[in-house]
């Protein structure tokens, strides 16, 4: 016998959890696409993503109230919210292979070392990375700070420190953006040396979205400021994007093992991080990170509430090619600076690799 019509309530709900799931399947593939690709894909980029499953939960508790049979399909929302969409990894986190060196990496943005500097040499300390990347160093390497790394190999231009417990040789500045620019932008390069493996290290601080960011904020509120402030943003991620493609080229020359670090003021779904896959690196935590490894967000929105420790963005990376594998990545402290850092235990092959015995 025919079915009865569902409910005018029930259908209003399911409508609108097919409306979430249209908007869902649009961030995904505008995520694939590189969403800094448009405005309004840049601005989300930077927002929370657990903010899309609100509506999903809002609706199943509707559903639980009107039609409980339905209530599982914003269900289906809420885990495309928490995996895909937030960026859920789950590395594999392989076992080292003999011919392969550890290595322990860690980049962080301490931002001139103003909040709380002995929690940022704690955590130093406590992770023992082999090799340190910073930025926004200011001086924070003054003393009594110098004296902590008195046993490590330094080397510093301007905001840049990488500092090794192994040796380090060379150092180069090198430009990412054209000179006389208002934003000058460089990357600090040195060579590692690891059972002797040579390694190049660029150390990273790409152009911060921050003001751009903060005009599309202004831009909702008066509405005919929006286009102007969007276009504002897509100027932001275009120098960027220059800035990042100035560093792909570089890249593209170095022959040997490389590891590129720092704060890239870019989530993994932008185009900035597709362009140096494009050169031949690969993201540590995308490889051996569990979660999600957010390393920024923890002081924007509740610096002084309870959830004060939760980031929600990853835009500081390690990344290297393909002669390096990451058998482990996380974020680090909330506490000590604006950013967290980021640890990665990676494995180098080592120069004999691939040779006949």
């Amino acid at each position: 016998m025919p079915t009865e019509p569902q409910p005018l309530a029930t259908r209003l709900l399911l409508t609108l959890t097919l409306l979430l799931g249209i908007t869902l399947a649009g961030i995904t593939v505008m995520n694939r696409l590189g969403a800094d690709r448009w405005w309004f894909g840049a601005f989300n980029l930077y927002l929370p993503q657990m903010i899309w499953a609100l509506p999903a939960v809002l609706l199943f508790l509707a559903l639980l109230l009107v039609n409980r049979r339905w209530a599982w399909a914003p269900l289906l929302c809420v885990a495309w919210v928490f995996g895909p969409v937030m960026g859920l990894s789950w590395g594999l986190q392989p076992s080292a292979e003999l011919s392969e060196l550890p290595l322990r990496v860690m980049t962080w943005n301490v931002k001139f070392g103003t909040r709380d500097n002995a929690l940022l040499f704690d955590e130093i300390r406590r992770q023992q990375p082999d090799l340190l990347l910073l930025q926004d160093v200011g001086g924070l390497l003054v003393s009594p700070y110098r004296e902590f790394f008195r046993e490590w190999q330094v080397r510093q231009y301007g905001q840049f420190v990488i500092a090794s417990r192994l040796p380090l040789a060379d150092l180069e500045l090198q430009r990412l953006n054209n000179p006389g620019e208002a934003d000058n932008c460089f990357a600090l390069r040195c060579r590692l040396m690891v059972a002797g493996s040579e390694i190049t290290v660029y150390n990273v601080h790409l152009l911060t979205p921050r003001d751009a960011l903060s005009a599309v904020w202004s831009g909702i509120r008066r509405p005919r400021s929006l286009l102007r402030a969007g276009n504002e943003l897509s100027g932001n991620v275009a120098t960027r994007l220059t800035q990042a493609g100035r560093l792909r080229e570089l890249l593209r020359q170095e022959p040997g093992t490389v590891i590129v670090a720092g704060d890239l003021n870019s989530p993994d779904a932008s185009q900035v991080c597709d362009l140096l896959r494009d050169a031949g690196l690969h993201d540590a935590f995308a490889q051996g990170g569990r979660g999600y490894g957010y390393s920024y967000g923890h002081f924007l929105l509740w610096d002084r509430l309870p959830l004060r420790h939760l980031s929600f963005i990853r835009i500081d990376h390690i990344m290297m090619n393909s002669r390096i594998r990451s058998v482990r990545c996380w974020s680090g402290t909330a506490g000590a600076s604006d950013h967290r850092p980021v640890i990665a235990d990676l494995l180098v092959k080592s120069p004999s690799a691939g040779k006949p015995q």
